[in-house]
């Protein structure tokens, strides 16, 4: 049996979700026609959109734009002041998707400033005070780090921006915390806030953008109605209607979902730190998602651990699934100030909701077999 500990890279459906996937193949059509098997797509569309809705704590008119992931929705974001004067405050921290758009926008002559984190990895109010001026156009700070799990005080940060920017769009990545935290959008206070359906266990390759009431923005994508106008392109019905129906199921039993990450990520890192004296828990002094350890182990290589322990039949991952493969060490903890040395040598545990708590024991054990084999390896060769 594999264990599958990157719950973060992608959320794979459980026995529920497969059904409820055989369910809603019958929605499947058109939901622009106007036959009735259009008219089922649409009413589908709309139950999902509803239900979205209710997860994410969104007011009844504010507008929510199905789109093919969180990337898409991030780069609509910040489409929306593309053609808007003013300068861009973000963080160095931000996953590719939201840094890669900024970068084309720099490159191009727009001011675009990124606020680095404090050591733990977290954008403090303060810090990004000090990078917004009254007429910065947009904010985007994400909601819960990727790789770290490390929490942003969104809130807080809302209301600092208002203070000294109020024509400011405040834009959140709220890919991560759906589904592993309470997620309000109308607590947290932003204009847009961006969710993915493969983080909850729906199907990838569909995602939200959610814009407050009164807030108007251009669409990234031009060619029908569909979406209010602001999305081209007919809808992934599908994936949508898969994505409320998880929602709802996500939403139904949320608190016990959230305990059950937090039992087993707190148990994993006890576990793991009386097994191994010099692994260091990145971000652990803040407030972090329930089910993510960023774990630094020193002498060991990240990539070459993954490989270790998925012979082991333990999938585990050292960061942002979209960019592994790639040579670089994290950009995330580069920005934390962390050294290449252990950038290269951290690891990303992530449970699941359903994740068994007795089953956190044979993943230590994996991992400390790995850990011992990979550092005798590493003496034997220093020792010839």
């Amino acid at each position: 049996m594999i264990i599958d500990c990157d719950a973060n890279a992608t959320y794979a459906p459980d026995e529920r979700i497969r059904g409820v996937i055989s369910s809603c193949l019958a929605s499947v059509g058109n939901p622009s026609s106007l036959h009735r098997g259009g008219q089922r797509a649409r009413a589908a569309l709309e139950e999902s959109r509803a239900s979205v809705r209710r997860l994410v704590g969104a007011g009844e008119r504010d507008t929510i734009i199905f789109t093919s992931g969180a990337t898409e929705a991030n780069n609509t974001a910040i489409n929306a002041v593309a053609d808007r004067p003013g300068p861009i405050v973000s963080a160095s921290t931000e996953h590719p998707c939201i840094l890669q758009p900024l970068k084309n926008l720099a490159e191009r002559g727009r001011s675009v400033t990124l606020v680095h984190p404090d050591p733990f990895g977290r954008i403090t109010p303060d810090a990004l005070a000090r990078a917004i001026t009254p007429d910065t156009a947009l904010v985007t700070i994400m909601a819960a780090n990727n790789e770290t799990g490390v929490l942003n005080p969104i809130s807080e940060i809302v209301r600092v921006v208002r203070e000294i920017s109020p024509t400011a769009l405040i834009h959140s990545d709220a890919a991560q915390l759906l589904g592993k935290g309470v997620l309000s959008m109308r607590d947290l206070g932003v204009d847009l806030l961006t969710i993915s359906a493969h983080k909850i266990g729906a199907l990838s390759g569909t995602g939200a953008l959610v814009i407050r009431e009164g807030v108007h923005i251009e669409p990234l994508l031009r060619g029908g109605a569909q979406e209010s106008k602001l999305r081209g392109g007919t809808e992934n019905v599908l994936g949508i209607s898969v994505f409320g129906a998880v929602a709802d199921l996500v939403a139904s039993d949320l608190p016990s979902r959230i305990e059950t990450m937090r039992r087993a990520r707190d148990s994993f890192e006890a576990h793991l730190l009386r097994e191994i004296s010099d692994v260091e828990i990145n971000g652990v002094a803040c407030e972090r998602l329930p089910n993510t350890s960023s774990v630094y182990i020193p002498g060991v290589r990240a990539d070459d651990l993954i490989v270790a322990m998925d012979l082991e039949r333990v999938l585990i991952s050292s960061g942002a699934a979209c960019t592994s493969g790639k040579p670089e060490p994290s950009h995330v903890l580069q920005a934390m100030g962390q050294d290449d040395e252990r950038t290269r040598s951290t690891i990303r545990v992530s449970f699941r909701g359903d994740m068994p708590v007795d089953e956190v024991v044979n993943v230590v054990s994996a991992l400390v077999r790995c850990v011992h084999r990979m550092r005798g390896v590493v003496q034997r060769v220093g020792g010839i």
